[in-house]
């Protein structure tokens, strides 16, 4: 609905255009009336109208004047201006200000109405217009925190050099050709109670969430989701900017974060920063953060340039994250594995002082443990590791290294799963053969299970997951859908057709068969012979 303000000093004026608009406009509301240029300012004020009738000549502020009051502070405001003078300069103030229409009085009916349908066209258009762009913007809003996620995960696991960085500039809003890394990571608790597991992911999320909303409102950056321990986040600088200052204002900004989140959160921390380089470099900015944190003993804040690195650099190699890698590939979760081995790879690089060699020789034991902690049930296991040494051997940049083995991770992970996959369908192929074979035979679960060398509760949960419901209901629909085969031959008495799908007892068949049918066994049978059905 368009909202309608009519201001003339004239009765007679405003009940005619309310009498044509009423009558012969649709929709268009005539929200208000004034009779004087102050009123239809203070109207104006409160009413919001999209279009505003205007008479020049009033006592006090005249129409003109009224208009320039009104478009100070309502645009979007349209403006027919209804005169009985036709003066020139009243034309050429008019155009001047944008007005819409210039009506003449006394005022022609259609003119009023065409102006008013030329009216209700354009304001409707530019609602769309407004509609859409919303929609797109909540589009964008929606699909940009995805976009930033996978920026990052980019710089993070793949080491890819942006091409088109003005691209990603555009979309996220600010420069990003250089910049540096700032890492929190908690400190890990050992809980034993799958509660307490619980309440600890709950207050790791509200870690996340609380110093992802600090860090953006202190500073334009980008972040990456959460990684198991910790979250990663970049903060773009100006090329020219000095690096003392850079460093200094990061620190800054991790303090005021750390101390706005001391009443907020509970969980144990520290925030690692790196310097700043190039994005081409982003991977070295972050391993200087993890080894700020790393080194880090009391102070919850710490940058790299600030810590004291021993000279056999970081001492103690992280062979939990070994076991926890493993344990991440072998449950096929690709990001954590990804997130584990970034940790461990920078250590290495760390260590090693990006000698590219020693890392090599590292990963190379790295590769042939987890090969030996891999089920055999891939076939192409030793061909892929076999490929892979010889590949990772003629490697002499540490980004593509980097880069290399975690597409080896990937690879190694969607084979694992495909394996599992096709042991899975074999497996449950076993079990349906075994029990169509068995059928007639008064099998359970546990005959089953053992038949496939399975304990009685995991093939229980293996076999629902795997089919969709659970054994019982599975093995009943089948007894009765065979039995409404044989239930079909008339030569077959009921009894036998009982025992022919494996019950008993006849009582407890024709029971179970009306609770599944509907109808009993001999009710059934005469509905498909009535139907002329063999």
């Amino acid at each position: 609905m368009v909202k309608l303000l009519i201001v003339d000093d004239e009765h007679i004026v405003i009940e005619s255009l309310k009498f044509i608009i009423e009558k012969h406009v649709e929709g268009v509301e005539v929200v208000g009336t004034a009779r004087s240029g102050r009123e239809a300012i203070e109207k104006t004020l409160n009413l919001k109208p999209d279009v505003v009738f205007m008479d020049i000549h009033m006592p006090g502020i005249n129409g003109m004047d009224a208009i320039r009051h009104i478009q100070a502070s309502h645009k979007d405001v349209l403006f027919v201006i209804i005169t009985a003078y036709e003066y020139f300069q009243h034309a050429k103030d008019a155009v001047n200000l944008g007005v819409f229409e210039y009506l003449l009085k006394p005022l022609n009916k259609h003119k009023v109405m065409k102006t008013l349908q030329d009216i209700h066209e354009v304001i409707y258009h530019k609602r769309e217009i407004i509609k859409k762009e919303m929609m797109l913007r909540e589009k964008i809003d929606k699909i940009l925190p995805h976009v930033e996620g996978q920026f990052m995960y980019s710089q993070l696991f793949n080491s890819n050099i942006i091409k088109d960085i003005t691209f990603y500039e555009e979309i996220f809003g600010m420069k990003l050709k250089k910049g540096y890394v700032m890492m929190a990571i908690l400190e890990e608790i050992k809980l034993d109670k799958k509660e307490d597991n619980l309440k600890n992911s709950l207050v790791k999320q509200k870690f996340y969430d609380a110093f992802k909303m600090e860090l953006k409102n202190a500073c334009p950056c980008l972040m990456a989701p959460p990684l198991l321990d910790r979250v990663v986040a970049y903060i773009p600088v100006e090329e020219d900017a000095d690096a003392y200052q850079i460093r200094n204002a990061a620190i800054t900004y991790a303090k005021s974060i750390a101390k706005r989140l001391r009443p907020i959160v509970s969980i144990p921390y520290k925030i690692g920063i790196g310097k700043s380089y190039d994005i081409d470099y982003f991977s070295q900015s972050a391993n200087e953060a993890y080894i700020a944190v790393s080194i880090s003993n009391q102070d919850t804040v710490i940058h790299y340039e600030d810590v004291q690195l021993p000279s056999s650099s970081i001492d103690i190699y992280p062979a939990s994250k070994e076991k926890m890698l493993i344990h991440k590939i072998l449950t096929g979760n690709m990001e954590e594995a990804l997130g584990v081995f970034e940790e461990i790879y920078w250590w290495m690089t760390g260590h090693y002082e990006m000698d590219v060699d020693k890392v090599k020789s590292k990963l190379i034991e790295l590769l042939i443990l987890i090969q030996r902690s891999i089920p055999q049930i891939m076939n192409s296991s030793s061909i892929i590791e076999e490929n892979y040494l010889l590949q990772i051997v003629k490697i002499n940049s540490m980004e593509e290294l980097k880069l290399s083995y975690s597409n080896y991770l990937k690879t190694t992970i969607l084979n694992l799963e495909d394996s599992k996959e096709k042991e899975i369908k074999g497996l449950i192929t076993k079990a349906i053969k075994y029990i169509d074979k068995n059928l007639h035979k008064n099998i359970n679960l546990n005959d089953v299970a053992e038949d496939m060398n399975m304990s009685y509760h995991y093939f229980s949960r293996f076999f629902k997951e795997s089919i969709g419901k659970n054994f019982v209901d599975y093995l009943t629909d089948l007894r009765i859908q065979k039995s409404k085969e044989i239930l079909k031959d008339v030569t077959v008495n009921i009894k036998e057709v009982c025992f022919m799908v494996g019950y008993s007892d006849p009582n407890y068949f024709s029971k179970i068969f009306k609770k599944v049918t509907g109808m009993t066994p001999t009710e059934y049978r005469n509905s498909v012979l009535s139907q002329g059905v063999i």
